[in-house]
């Protein structure tokens, strides 16, 4: 990140992890209540992710994007705050898969008409480790800029007598 990215706030990061956590809520709405009416998810995900727990088979094809859908059959649909969990049948097995939020290159409800699209190259753990050295070198700014010298006024006062 050069010096001039520093000074500016990164609405587009901002923006993406913004979109990730309508993921995350969405489907802790479905954990809690269902699917409701036509509702159904279209996720896809890159499967080099770190963290991406998928069967070998789904990882058999050239293009590492895997694409699931949330509709009829799926079970123990588990979220926490960096992934979800759940299982599906492929082949008539259930299979268990585990999706980071950040692997995830789109999501959408083909019912209502909506989608969102990812950036494939959005890093969390870079993103972390960007605000941890750009605050670490903001608090060493911070204590640079406010070790001033105190000087009295009264020597820049004019000295009237009344």
């Amino acid at each position: 990140m050069d010096e001039i990215d520093k000074k500016n706030i990164d609405y587009d990061q901002i923006v993406e992890e913004t979109l990730r956590l309508v993921v995350k809520k969405s489907l802790e709405l479905v954990n809690e209540e269902g699917l409701p009416g036509d509702h159904h998810f279209y996720i896809s995900f890159d499967s080099t992710y770190n963290g991406v727990k998928v069967p070998s088979e789904l990882k058999a094809g050239e293009d590492n994007e895997i694409k699931i859908i949330l509709q009829h059959q799926f079970w123990d649909l588990i979220i926490d705050d960096h992934k979800f969990s759940v299982v599906l049948s492929f082949s008539g097995k259930k299979k268990n898969i585990s999706v980071p939020f950040n692997s995830i290159t789109s999501f959408s409800d083909p019912s209502v008409g909506f989608s969102l699209q990812f950036k494939k190259d959005f890093l969390a753990e870079n993103i972390k480790k960007e605000k941890k050295l750009s605050s670490n070198k903001f608090n060493e700014d911070k204590k640079k800029k406010f070790n001033a010298e105190i000087f009295s006024l009264d020597a820049f006062r004019s000295k009237k007598e009344d």
